[in-house]
């Protein structure tokens, strides 16, 4: 293991109790959960209920800590987790349940999971894991983090090969501007990190959007990212790591995502 908006809900406090919501249809396997989290001083269950109609309801009524999700609630949900952690950013996320191959334990971690309890733990590493996300680590197995933290690296360094080939297409000025386009500031945003009038960044982005025959921010990172870089599958990948940055601020993906795939990489540290 690594011991490692719209509307936001804070994140339990060292010594307070753990507020957990808990999405799933009844099993034996839920029963025995939440047999372990009403033994525990740390956790308190503030509603236990079924996936499908009123169960966003529920979960907006009752401020939660902790999101504890049945896997096949995930599999059911068309958006993932992106709605849950719109609505309240420092929610952690966690995912149970039996037979849960590696791709989809990736797939779920890359959509803003924190962690996952499969049939190789027991009920009481639940407990150990509410405690680690809360610390803002991940509770994967250690084959996953490391599938993670390479895909990730490679990602990136797609991306800052694209980064240097957009130089050679911009002024100095405009490539600064994409940049910024890319960590999805806004025209005013921009304007105040660089310390030029809206209208400056407004004509140096009519100018970038000429040279790459598009019309708008969206277009520009998807379309010229392909001109300057076609890679097979890249604006995927592109989008992921841009994306990644967005969720980690509590904000919407900068793009829609077609493939139905967030990003939401903690830092991590290597544990036992």
């Amino acid at each position: 293991m690594d011991n490692g908006t719209e509307q936001a809900q804070p994140t339990a406090l060292a010594n307070a109790t753990t507020r957990v919501f808990v999405l799933a249809n009844p099993d034996f396997y839920l029963e025995g959960l939440l047999a372990v989290l009403a033994r525990s001083a740390e956790s308190e269950v503030v509603a236990c209920v079924k996936p499908g109609e009123g169960c966003w309801d529920a979960f907006t009524a009752q401020p939660a800590d902790v999101l504890l999700v049945h896997r096949q609630a995930v599999q059911d949900a068309p958006d993932g987790f992106s709605r849950f952690l719109q609505h309240a950013p420092n929610l952690k996320i966690i995912v149970f349940g039996h037979d849960m191959p590696d791709e989809f334990l990736l797939k779920i971690v890359r959509s803003g999971a924190a962690g996952y309890i499969n049939e190789k733990m027991s009920g009481d590493h639940l407990l150990k894991a509410i405690r680690t996300v809360l610390e803002g680590e991940l509770w994967v197995e250690r084959h996953i983090l490391q599938r993670l933290i390479l895909r990730v690296v490679e990602i990136e360094g797609i991306i800052n090969q694209a980064i240097e080939l957009i130089r050679s297409v911009l002024t100095r000025r405009e490539a600064e501007i994409y940049r910024h386009v890319l960590g999805g500031l806004s025209t005013k945003e921009i304007a105040g990190e660089m310390n030029l009038s809206e209208q400056s960044v407004k004509l140096h982005l009519r100018n970038i959007f000429k040279k790459f025959d598009v019309s708008n921010k969206q277009q520009l990172i998807l379309l010229t990212f392909q001109k300057v870089c076609p890679v097979s599958n890249v604006l995927r990948l592109f989008r992921i790591v841009m994306d990644r940055n967005q969720i980690a601020q509590g904000k919407p993906p900068l793009i829609a995502d077609p493939l139905a795939e967030l990003t939401v990489l903690t830092d991590k540290r290597e544990g036992a």
